[in-house]
């Protein structure tokens, strides 16, 4: 869970969020499966581990009530699988920020690294955001 939040407008290019810890549960992974109507095979979905680190980032920006971050694409690269109730370590940093109209959208490089430091997935994923 992040430390701290930051306004939008204080986040630029180069801009590093707070480390975030997850432990991958059984539960976790059963509810990420379920929402998805997805069968498991003893490893974590590779989205799943992705959705935890975007939502690091989204739980570091306040936002109005009642509005959401809008996770509008992503490019990613799984390094290899994760077993269930591995811990990962998510890193977030800020490539870009593009302001169109009443939404503005963050570019973010993701690394995401396994309890033994080694990266797991990495890549970039564009979020929307209501500002």
């Amino acid at each position: 869970m992040p430390d701290k939040t930051i306004s939008y407008e204080e986040l630029a290019p180069g801009y590093k969020f707070p480390p975030a810890t997850y432990e991958l549960s059984d539960s976790f992974v059963s509810k990420y499966l379920k929402a998805v109507d997805a069968a498991g095979d003893g490893f974590v979905p590779p989205l799943a581990i992705t959705a935890c680190a975007i939502a690091t980032m989204t739980k570091s920006v306040p936002l109005p009530p009642g509005t959401i971050a809008i996770h509008a694409s992503q490019e990613l690269e799984f390094l290899k699988p994760v077993p269930i109730g591995t811990t990962i370590e998510c890193h977030i940093g800020v490539a870009q920020k593009i302001a169109r109209g009443k939404m503005s959208m963050l570019v973010l490089e993701l690394e995401i690294l396994d309890k033994g430091r080694e990266k797991v997935q990495s890549g970039r994923a564009t979020v929307a955001l209501p500002v």
